[in-house]
């Protein structure tokens, strides 16, 4: 490592870190920097494109002091090691590490280990895909703690467009019905849900005010992001298009790996190789079955995507998207791990089950049939002032 390749680096990755600082940080930005700034060892954040990363990396930059940035593109390009390059900035008395997008680095787990041990230094690193990211760190044992930045919830949305926060809130507040101020707090803004899942989820579509971004972002992942996963071909680039917009215009419930394997003429292996990467590059959801114990169960993972990028793309071609789908990425986008139970022989059940709850997720008119005489179970609908086992569909946009 030269002093001229160093100060090319570092003086390309601040101007990067510059533009994207920001006046108003999303809250979950604030909940996660809090978390990082108080830990001593290494702070991994993962996300989709778009969703912030580099905006908190930079905020972090400005405060801490002893700092430096590192924008992983441009090392690729200086053709230099990552931990030489953290050796000659350790040695310019640098004691915060902040790298962004490190997943395009081969491995960097390993270099981040072997620096941490030497120096104890404070790291913070992002990334694109939970995913990869989480079995790339697992070199890391316990020196890493993980975050996730998501697309905006509903809660951060009407936070930009209002300037009100409304309380954070707890699924077991929602189950039991304790939300009557909330959502007398809730209903003045719930005109905004149509705008916030068509179009406005990820911060960069929002702030910069444009439907395109969601094709760029689809863009930069296929042909940069999946190259870090897997080698790629023109034929594989193809076939990752159009699996991603089979998944788009469908509905969840219709999809499976046969189906897109027959209707799109590719392999059933490369149908679930691609849907595991896309995954991987948070491009989609799977939402596994649900099996009681330790049952083993066969049936397929459902698919469902990131808030807006399934209206974008189905814009995009020029199709109106499926509200009930829209209403699934919403409810799985905001309650996290959950699982969606198989479709009965007798009668049909209900989507999803998260924790001990069991959720029927509807429109207006959705009826209690699936969760007739099913304990802990729940009707969620697009309403508010919803009585008996019937929940907000709104409130679930309040869990982050």
């Amino acid at each position: 490592m030269d002093e001229r390749t160093f100060s090319l680096i570092v003086t390309v990755s601040s101007s990067i870190a510059e533009r994207s600082v920001v006046r108003r940080l999303r809250p979950l930005s604030e909940v996660i920097i809090k978390d990082v700034q108080r830990y001593q060892g290494i702070s991994v954040i993962s996300g989709i494109r778009g969703s912030g990363k580099t905006t908190l990396l930079s905020k972090i930059y400005k405060t801490e002091r002893n700092a430096v940035f590192i924008n992983s593109e441009i090392v690729l390009k200086q053709g230099v090691s990552l931990l030489d390059l953290l050796h000659y900035a350790y040695a310019k008395r640098y004691r915060v590490f902040l790298i962004d997008e490190i997943h395009m680095i081969p491995g960097w787990e390993k270099d981040i280990k072997i620096f941490y041990d030497e120096t104890r230094s404070k790291i913070m690193v992002s990334g694109s895909s939970a995913i990869y990211l989480k079995a790339r760190g697992s070199e890391l044992s316990r020196r890493a703690r993980f975050h996730e930045m998501k697309p905006l919830s509903f809660r951060e949305y009407i936070y930009f467009v209002s300037g009100r926060l409304l309380p954070k809130i707890d699924i077991k507040d929602i189950v039991k019905g304790n939300t009557e101020k909330i959502e007398r707090m809730l209903i003045p803004y719930i005109n905004h849900y149509q705008p916030y899942v068509n179009f406005d989820a990820l911060p960069a579509a929002f702030f910069e005010k444009n439907p395109e971004v969601y094709i760029n972002i689809l863009e930069r992942t296929i042909r940069y992001d999946l190259a870090y996963l897997r080698e790629i071909d023109n034929y594989y680039i193809d076939a990752v298009y159009r699996v991603i917009k089979s998944v788009a215009l469908s509905k969840p419930s219709e999809l499976s790996y046969s189906g897109l394997s027959n209707n799109l003429g590719i392999s059933i292996k490369l149908v679930k190789e691609i849907i595991s990467s896309l995954e991987r590059a948070g491009i989609v959801y799977r939402v596994s079955p649900y099996a009681k114990g330790r049952k083993s169960v066969r049936k397929e993972d459902k698919i469902l995507m990131p808030l807006s990028l399934r209206s974008a793309l189905c814009s995009y071609y020029g199709i109106s998207p499926e509200r009930g789908s829209i209403r699934e990425d919403f409810f799985v986008q905001h309650t996290g791990e959950c699982f969606y139970f198989k479709t009965g022989k007798i009668r049909r059940t209900p989507d999803f089950v998260v924790g001990d709850y069991i959720f029927e997720v509807g429109g207006k008119s959705k009826s209690y049939s699936q969760i007739l005489g099913m304990k802990n179970a729940y009707l969620v609908k697009e309403g508010v002032n919803l009585s008996g086992k019937e929940r907000s569909l709104y409130l679930f946009g309040l869990l982050y």
